[in-house]
């Protein structure tokens, strides 16, 4: 009679410690607070690159509004510093611009992307293999492509594109494909 009756005991304290811990889970949910999701985002892109022959430095802020949860449009600027040197050629120039973007996400953090840009960019003048001069010229570039957006904590994220310029030309200073990784946090 006392093993069954322990038996019995046991399973109740063993029932009752199972439902209380799920009612103070249940408890703890209701009083978690969720992070409101902010409507603007800023963020952004940078690069460098340097080698014997030159250096390339991009900067690139963004500012967004978040449409719906998954679906975000903004404006982005754009400085890029180029420097190129060699036996024959010696130039650098200052390129800046801007433009809008729209991005969706399809699926846990993977978003499609479309972009169009205007940039103010400078290109060398070529005279019998001398640099003669430069030129200021408007390159208008459409990019489509994809990528992923990890997030980190309520608002933030890292982000890594592939994208494919539609208006590529001898111009243009982008070459297909092109790669970004990027950053944001919404406010």
């Amino acid at each position: 009679m006392s093993t069954v009756f322990f038996s019995r005991l046991k399973l109740i304290l063993f029932l009752f410690i199972v439902i209380s811990c799920g009612f103070t889970t249940k408890g703890q949910q209701v009083a978690t607070v969720e992070p409101k999701e902010s409507k603007l985002v800023f963020g952004g892109d940078f690069g460098m690159g340097f080698s014997s022959y030159g250096s390339n430095i991009l900067i690139s802020p963004t500012i967004g509004y978040r449409i719906t949860p998954r679906w975000e449009a903004g404006t982005r600027l754009t400085y890029n510093y180029y420097s190129y040197k060699d036996n024959f050629f010696k130039f650098s120039s200052n390129n800046y611009g801007g433009g809008l973007y729209t991005s969706y996400v399809i699926f846990q953090g993977l978003f499609a992307h479309l972009e169009n840009e205007l940039l103010s960019y400078q290109r060398a003048i070529i005279q019998s293999s001398v640099v003669t001069g430069k030129e200021r010229i408007l390159i208008h570039s459409v990019f489509v492509g994809g990528g992923y957006r990890q997030y980190f904590g309520g608002n933030s994220y890292a982000s890594i594109m592939i994208l494919y310029n539609l208006n590529e030309t001898l111009d243009s200073p982008y070459e297909n494909p092109m790669f970004r990784i990027g950053f944001g946090f919404g406010l």
